[in-house]
Order: structure tokens, then sequence, then C-alpha cells
């Protein structure tokens, strides 16, 4: 019978370190938690290396081909990232990163929410755009953000990119609070849509190389919307209100 590794076992300490930006970059390995995000990123083909599972639940839904190793409650707590962990938890390859020129682009500037990166990546899968990110963003393959995105970083390609200048192929569309056109009214492709981080918004400089600068209208009282409301929204715009014919991965 497969022994039952504890929280102190060297192969659960390994795996607990991937909650460190700098082992993920370091390795090329990151987490997922759950049954059913494990099964969706399985799906896209993404590499698992190991599958850690609790060994008082019963049989995990998993593949049986991947042979979970078999742990205790509290190396179940050092692995898993989330308060009430069920697992199982997995080890996984980040996918290399890259853009792809023939998608919309949803970019985030800065944005360090992990919540709302993870919500932005889960749009841009959802309508078939790829995903780029700049210095100052959220880590796209901490768990907690991998949790948010509903696993989309494996279903669409990611990038990170050092400035916005990379981005001359696409036309630009800055997302700002006010002064901006309707989304509707916006035309050229593909386009690459950038959204800032909630407490600072665009850099001036970015604004006056964008070819667009975005407004949703609010006919309500808010200032300004979530990040990530706003990115979902504009890409819905941008796309022409349509998921249809969304590439595949």
């Amino acid at each position: 019978m497969e022994p039952v590794r504890t929280h102190r076992a060297k192969i659960v300490v390994e795996a607990a370190r991937l909650h460190r930006a700098r082992e993920r970059e370091a390795r090329g390995l990151t987490l997922v938690e759950g049954p059913d995000l494990l099964r969706d990123v399985i799906a896209t083909g993404a590499q698992v290396v190991e599958v850690f599972a609790i060994a008082s639940s019963g049989p995990p839904a998993i593949p049986d081909t991947l042979g979970p190793i078999l742990v205790d409650e509290r190396a179940l707590a050092r692995l898993a990232g989330t308060k009430s962990p069920r697992g199982p938890v997995a080890v996984v390859e980040i996918p290399v990163e890259r853009l792809d020129r023939s998608r919309n682009l949803l970019v985030s500037v800065g944005v360090s929410d992990p919540g709302n990166m993870g919500t932005m990546i889960r749009t841009a899968a959802a309508f078939g755009w790829g995903f780029a990110y700049t210095q100052g963003s959220a880590d796209p393959w901490a768990p907690k953000t991998i949790r948010a995105g509903a696993g989309g970083q494996f279903q669409t390609p990611v990038a990170r990119i050092g400035t916005t200048r990379e981005l001359g192929e696409w036309t630009t569309v800055a997302a700002v609070v006010r002064d901006g056109v309707d989304p509707v009214e916006i035309s050229g492709n593909p386009v690459a849509l950038l959204i800032g981080d909630e407490a600072h918004g665009l850099d001036d400089r970015l604004l006056v190389g964008a070819a667009h600068r975005m407004t949703i209208p609010t006919p309500g009282p808010t200032e300004s919307l979530n990040a990530a409301v706003a990115a979902g929204i504009g890409v819905y715009a941008l796309s022409g209100g349509s998921g249809e014919d969304r590439p595949a991965v």
C-alpha cells in the first residue's frame, strides 16, 4: 500500500515551495488545486508531474494513470492555497509563454490583484483572445490566480511583455475612466485592450501612444468599474458582442 506522506515529507515540502514566485519561475512548475479545475487543466494537455490526494477521502476524481501520492490533512493544508482544502493538489508544468499574433489581445498593465488578473485571463480565454501582462502585474501562474482564472491560463496563449511597444501589430485600445469613446465605435483588427491597475490607471505615455481611448458608458453614479469587469465588458464589445469563431489554443 502506498505510504501516507506527512507535511514534513521532502516531496511535500518541495511541492509546497511552488507557492513562491521565485520557485515557480525557476522550476517552470505551479500548483493546481481541486478536482474540477484539475480535470479542466488536464483536458488542455497540460503536463501533470505529481498529484497529492488526502488518504482519508477515498479515490480522487482524476485519471488512474496519474497515480496520486497519498498525504495526511496537514500535508494537504501545506500544499493547498485555500482555507478548507479538499484536494487533490497537482504539480503542473507551466506552458511556454507566447504571443499569438493572429488573436485579439487583453493586456494587464500592472493589474496587481490576483483575483482581477485571473478573471481577466478567464475572459480572454472565453472569447478566444490572447493575454499579455507587464511588470507589476500579478503572477498569472500563481495558484490563486489560476483558481480565479478557472485554468484559463492553460486554455489561451499567455505572455509577459517588457513594454507595450511590443504590440506594434495590434490596434491598441486604452481603457480610461472618462473622455474615451464607446467601445462599439472602435474598429481595427487585431486589437490589444490595455487595462491598468485600479489604483493608478494607465500611464499618460501609454495613453498618448494608444490608437484609441475607450470609456464604458455607465449612467449610474459609480465613478469607475472594477478592472476585471471593465476588461470583460471591453472584450465583449470589441469582439462585436460575440464569442463566435474563437480560435483553438
